[in-house]
């Protein structure tokens, strides 16, 4: 594929340079063979663009047949939220997933916890079943936009909030404008508001060019949208390779600073139990001064409240939702416990 690309471009290229360096009449013969060259390249796009178009066509038709939203989309304002609730007992459990992706990264925890509470994940706007919003993608928005779902959902606090990697700067801020709806906070990994998360030229491009082409269908034929685990490969690559999700996945990169600015400036939550649960760090690979750093931030997030401990979840990398279920659900169970203990 990408022999090809470089091929595409640079045989026109040549064929330029060629008739600059050759004498007159050749030099026409050969411009003449480069429009040619660039008229046949540009007739072959087209047609591998009609021909992609109707292949993701095709299987989007197959994946509506195939796939339905197991939650309620529940409108906010013009735009609806996708809210996936399951289990009955109080109190009720917020799940929150990192940067991109979607309900689905809580598939591994949702239903060991569901036995014993009611759980709700959720798309945010943008990703999953979600529509997309108008609003910044910053925690401010983003937790007005889940508190209206989950309020016109009838959903009821408290709510123990669980939010992995980015999804924990939505816990704390949702902490912080609706405390008396929240009865506890887990964080899972989550990036500390004074650490740096670049948003490269190369990360841009990708973006870019992945939102301008999975409509022709070259993301899902090369596979650069389908991954997670074999169990829901199919229905993840259905709410992955879509160009929506690709644009928000931008905007959310774009805004980092911005939410971690938000984050950063929030106060301490007083006694409202905090587990912070972090990677274990002899899975951090060769770069160990970075890794010690990042296990340093994760104990300061502990100052966000009087009531905090600290949890490693031995052999896990960033991935904690899906590596290490058990200690989210363990970290969680433990708060419900003392919780109904209390009451």
């Amino acid at each position: 594929m990408r022999w090809a690309a470089i091929l595409f471009a640079a045989l026109p290229l040549l064929l330029l340079l060629i008739a600059a360096a050759a004498p007159s009449d050749t030099s026409r013969h050969v411009l003449r063979a480069a429009k040619y060259a660039v008229a046949i390249e540009l007739l072959l796009v087209i047609i591998f663009a009609v021909i992609g178009a109707s292949y993701e066509r095709r299987n989007r038709v197959r994946e509506s047949a195939l796939y339905q939203p197991p939650g309620k989309l529940i409108d906010i304002g013009g735009y609806r939220l996708h809210l996936y609730c399951t289990g009955a007992s109080s109190p009720t459990v917020i799940l929150d997933f990192g940067l991109d992706g979607s309900y689905l990264d809580w598939y591994r925890v949702q239903p060991q916890l569901a036995g014993s509470v009611r759980v709700c994940s959720y798309d945010r706007s943008g990703y999953g079943w979600s529509d997309t919003s108008p609003r910044q993608r910053i925690p401010s928005e983003m937790v007005d936009e889940l508190h209206t779902a989950l309020d016109r959902a009838g959903e009821k606090p408290p709510f123990i909030f669980v939010g992995h990697s980015f999804g924990g700067f939505n816990a704390l801020m949702f902490a912080h404008k609706y405390p008396a709806d929240v009865a506890g906070v887990v964080l899972v990994d989550m990036p500390h508001p004074q650490g740096k998360i670049a948003f490269s030229w190369q990360k841009k491009l990708w973006l870019r060019m992945m939102q301008l082409t999975v409509p022709f269908g070259l993301p899902r034929w090369r596979r650069w949208c389908v991954n997670g685990p074999a169990e829901i490969e199919g229905l993840k690559t259905a709410l992955v390779c879509r160009s929506h999700v690709y644009a928000t996945n931008y905007a959310q990169f774009a805004t980092f600073g911005a939410s971690a600015a938000e984050v950063g400036k929030l106060p301490p939550m007083r006694d409202i139990p905090l587990s912070v649960i972090s990677r274990d760090p002899k899975r951090a690979g060769a770069n160990f001064e970075a890794e010690q750093r990042w296990q340093e931030m994760q104990l300061d997030l502990l100052r966000m409240s009087t009531n905090s401990r600290h949890i490693v979840a031995e052999g896990s990398g960033h991935g904690i939702p899906v590596e290490r279920p058990d200690a989210i659900v363990s970290a969680v169970m433990e708060m419900v416990g003392k919780l109904r203990t209390a009451k």
